[in-house]
């Protein structure tokens, strides 16, 4: 009777301490998993933001490989997406203790911690001078209204003036429906008169331009692809140090679920068999066997 007792007590203790560690699991992969939500949400958002701000200037770098321009915004709005689905195992598999759901999310986001790691590498190793090669603003060009609007909106938006500098519109001719100002330069100790489209003023409506825009469009172009590209670096950087959390709590929590049903499937196997020993000690029952459970491994 009181070996009963003390297994019982031993079982009881054992049970609250399996339920407590998978409570907490839980609780943590949970949190895991709403932060991923969140972080999954962001990385979309950041990614069209990044995507959306400098695709407008595609005109200039249409020339280059494709494969070169599938940016790290690119990725990174295909990574939100994904880990986006990919969540939806682990809240689920976590709220039904399901060994199987659990140990998939934790296989697609090691899967998808592998992708994460590229697009770091590739934004953290975004080298200028390579982009620089692919971009070209076709200045010469200018007198095609296509070109002047793109060329126009990018130095407005970038705050820039031709390609490399100002310099590169000097002895261009300007038709007279196009606006244009006018600003002197000190040239090889010669000043120097040149014309230029309205849009490399920083104070329009000037005729003669005392602000001018200095910095070259392919020059600025390029900085704002490499930065935008390091913020999405240090970004995929956090995201990769939570989703190493989740996939070991996610192992975790498969491993509490496959002993606690283990241990269920024990209990219930020794109930039978004290209720069937009760029965044969006190005459009522015959000699049966129970042949003990396997460890489960749902």
């Amino acid at each position: 009777m009181e070996n009963n007792f003390q297994s019982r007590q031993k079982m009881n203790f054992s049970k609250s301490e399996a339920e407590y560690n998978l409570k907490s699991i839980r609780f943590l992969l949970l949190t895991i998993t709403t932060m991923f939500i969140i972080i999954a949400g962001l990385m979309i958002v950041l990614g069209i933001s990044v995507y959306s701000h400098y695709h407008s200037f595609n005109y200039f770098y249409e020339s280059a490989k494709s494969g070169r321009f599938f940016t790290p915004s690119v990725l990174s709005v295909l990574l939100g997406l994904g880990l986006l689905v990919v969540t939806s195992f682990g809240f689920f598999g976590t709220l039904k203790q399901s060994t199987c759901l659990v140990n998939m999310y934790a296989l697609i986001l090691s899967v998808l911690l592998i992708f994460k790691l590229v697009v770091v590498i590739l934004a953290f190793t975004t080298d200028a001078d390579l982009i620089m090669k692919y971009i070209n603003i076709p200045i010469r060009s200018y007198g095609d209204p296509e070109i002047q609007d793109e060329i126009d909106r990018l130095q407005v938006s970038l705050n820039c003036c031709g390609s490399t500098s100002l310099i590169d519109y000097r002895d261009m001719e300007f038709t007279a429906n196009q606006s244009t100002v006018v600003t002197t330069r000190d040239i090889d100790g010669e000043l120097v008169t040149i014309t230029l489209p309205a849009s490399c003023c920083i104070t329009p409506g000037e005729h003669l331009c005392g602000r001018v825009r200095t910095t070259g469009c392919r020059d600025a172009l390029v900085n704002l692809i490499v930065q935008n590209a390091s913020v999405l670096g240090v970004l995929g950087v956090s995201v990769m140090f939570i989703q190493i959390l989740g996939i070991t709590f996610a192992l975790l929590l498969a491993r509490c679920i496959r002993k606690m049903k283990s241990e269920k499937a024990l209990q219930h196997w020794k109930v039978k068999e004290q209720m069937i020993l009760a029965r044969q000690a006190d005459g009522k029952g015959n000699s049966v066997y129970i042949s003990k459970p396997d460890s489960s491994v749902a």
